[in-house]
């Protein structure tokens, strides 16, 4: 059973109580990202996440540590591009103890000069790595030419550049604006009594005061087509495909959803099938529908020699275009498995307490109400086929309109010719 208070500061706190586990999955979500950046502060926020372990009035960093230690717990963060997360899995004796912690360092956190600097290193070391994930070089790189000039177009970290330029008070103007009650959902899964949280949450941050500004509204960005290349010392080519797709709450998302899977959700994927099983040009290939509070996009990913690039390419645009036109409709084998995965994917993930815990969270902040999963799996199994192939038809269609291609690749012409590539694209569309 979910159960949701809005407490007197406009803390939302919502639980759900799963029998049979000693622990609690608890999770502090704040409504601030990378959306919430100034243009020339990026990667503030998410040196920001980094920086709550780092000491509050009370604690320093050893501190705090020891206490996460003695429980026997685990504690993490992430920043995601529409908010950040802290989340922690301990045994119920620790509830209390633990929310007090957070309290504290939500409230009371120092951002001492040292610490922000130390931060920034680990920061820089961290984007440095991802400098030599070719794939993961492509897909920022994608989503930085879709979203040009919007926050959802920026890296999550910062770039290098951006971070070496932070200073401490960057952070805490940041931390000041936006860490407001207003803006923090407590969640928790498992062993949980829902009144006594909200008593914990209640005591640990009586003192956290809404400013009492209103926040901005968001506003959807304008998808850029086109193609993105970038030559880097590799061998293979990396690629990433775009198509423009809905944002988060949109209705048709269990939808979309299932039609990633059929095109390229699992081994029994159409193009899993037809570019790794029949023609062998992949090792693999995948296609998912990410979805954010403005905005969403169906990217395909994978990777291929720069001898076969084009015609990966082709034929991953020639079955999106058949799917589109109807000429290469889903049958109800596909469906049937792909709702099959779908449904099956949820119940095992609500098994857990801290993807259960996570779902809360993310519920709550993207719809203000939480969709238990009978009603998730009832919306997936009720899809009808008619239904599902006029969605992909037009979800397709509109995509290819507005499609763009991210590759990374060596230094050769074939591959790093933009205007044959934007060719290709047009012929699709």
């Amino acid at each position: 059973m979910v159960e949701q208070s809005v407490l007197d500061n406009r803390i939302r706190v919502v639980t759900k109580k799963m029998e049979g586990v000693r622990s609690i999955a608890l999770g502090f979500l704040v409504a601030a990202g990378p959306m919430d950046e100034p243009a020339d502060r990026s990667g503030v926020a998410h040196l920001t996440e980094h920086l709550m372990f780092a000491g509050a009035k009370g604690r320093d960093h050893d501190e705090i540590a020891r206490m996460m230690d003695t429980t026997g717990g685990q504690v993490g963060g992430f920043t995601s591009r529409d908010y950040t997360c802290f989340t922690t899995t301990v045994l119920d004796d620790y509830r209390t103890y633990l929310i007090d912690l957070m309290g504290d360092i939500l409230l009371n956190s120092q951002f001492a000069d040292f610490a922000v600097h130390q931060e920034k290193e680990t920061v820089i070391q961290e984007l440095s790595a991802q400098l030599d994930r070719p794939d993961i070089c492509a897909h920022e790189r994608l989503k930085a030419h879709i979203w040009q000039g919007h926050p959802l177009g920026r890296p999550i970290g910062g770039t290098i550049a951006s971070v070496a330029a932070l200073e401490r008070r960057d952070v805490v103007d940041f931390f000041s604006a936006n860490y407001q009650p207003r803006r923090l959902i407590v969640a928790a899964a498992g062993n949980v009594n829902h009144q006594d949280l909200a008593n914990n949450v209640t005591d640990a941050f009586w003192m956290m005061k809404d400013d009492g500004k209103m926040d901005a509204q968001p506003f959807r960005p304008m998808f850029r087509g086109g193609v993105a290349v970038q030559c880097k010392g590799v061998s293979h080519v990396y690629f990433s495909i775009g198509l423009k797709a809905a944002p988060y709450a949109a209705e048709e998302r269990y939808l979309i959803h299932l039609l990633t899977v059929v095109l390229g959700g699992g081994m029994s994927s159409r193009l899993f099938r037809k570019l790794r099983h029949e023609l062998g040009m992949v090792y693999d290939v995948s296609a998912e529908y990410q979805a954010y509070r403005d905005d969403g996009v169906i990217v395909v990913e994978g990777s291929t020699t720069p001898e076969l690039l084009h015609s990966v390419l082709s034929q991953i645009l020639v079955e999106i275009k058949g799917m589109a036109l109807g000429m290469l409709p889903l049958t109800e084998e596909e469906l049937w498995i792909a709702k099959m995965q779908l449904k099956g994917q949820h119940i095992i993930a609500q098994e857990n307490s801290h993807t259960c815990m996570s779902s809360l969270a993310t519920q709550a902040f993207y719809f203000n109400r939480f969709i238990d999963s009978d009603e998730i799996c009832s919306q997936i199994q009720g899809v009808d086929l008619d239904v599902m192939n006029g969605i992909t038809t037009r979800v397709l269609g509109d995509g290819l309109m507005n499609s763009a291609i991210s590759l990374v690749g060596p230094s050769c012409e074939p591959v790093c010719n933009t205007a044959t590539l934007e060719k290709m694209l047009r012929e699709f569309s």
